[in-house]
């Protein structure tokens, strides 16, 4: 099964194409990763001597993580399978980095979330909960050090998440149905605190 993979919302954007069985080639991706998507997508298959019609599956980072990363990545994923008829995998950051890092079996994932708030975590064993709501990160880690839990910080591990989320998609298709953003975008936490319901005509 051929997959290409994208990841464009966490600290270290990155996309990998493979088969999914852990051998998946994998390359950075600029930060400015929207406009670099297409040039880096095309480069990649054509390392590869593939072309988006030997693709079967498309996965794409599905947050939490950067608002505007997350958008531009579901947009490219979603065209590029819709025009290849091929379905569309949503893997969560935090299974991705599951995935990408197994070890310890304990330990509470954690991502900047702006303003001193982080998305986190938990990993028991073999599983990893849904990403909770953001909070600050001393409050996140205290409570992680009184337990005896490792952070693992996807903002210093370099962590390669869109070869992981390869790996998940290969096993199944229907990971996830939605983008989590985490939090509202600064726009709109703006017009929230100034009371401003939706925009004007």
């Amino acid at each position: 099964m051929r997959i290409l993979s994208l990841d464009t919302a966490s600290p270290f954007p990155s996309l990998a194409a493979g088969n999914g069985d852990g051998a998946e080639t994998s390359r950075p991706l600029a930060h400015n990763a929207a406009e670099s998507l297409p040039l880096a997508t095309a480069a990649l298959l054509a390392e590869l001597r593939l072309t988006v019609r030997d693709l079967d599956r498309v996965a794409v980072i599905s947050g939490p993580g950067s608002f505007t990363g997350l958008r531009a990545g579901l947009a490219f994923a979603r065209g590029l399978a819709r025009a290849c008829g091929i379905p569309l995998v949503l893997v969560p950051t935090f299974a991705a980095a599951h995935e990408a890092a197994p070890e310890p079996a304990n330990a509470l994932f954690v991502l900047d979330a702006g303003r001193g708030d982080v998305h986190a975590a938990a990993r028991t064993g073999s599983a990893v909960l849904d990403a909770e709501p953001p909070r600050p990160r001393p409050e996140v880690e205290a409570e992680a050090f009184a337990r005896g839990i490792p952070v693992l910080d996807l903002g210093r591990l370099g962590l390669p998440l869109a070869a992981a989320a390869a790996r998940v998609a290969a096993r199944n298709d229907t990971t996830a149905r939605t983008i989590v953003y985490g939090r509202p975008s600064a726009a709109e936490e703006k017009q929230a605190s100034a009371g401003i319901s939706g925009v004007s005509p």
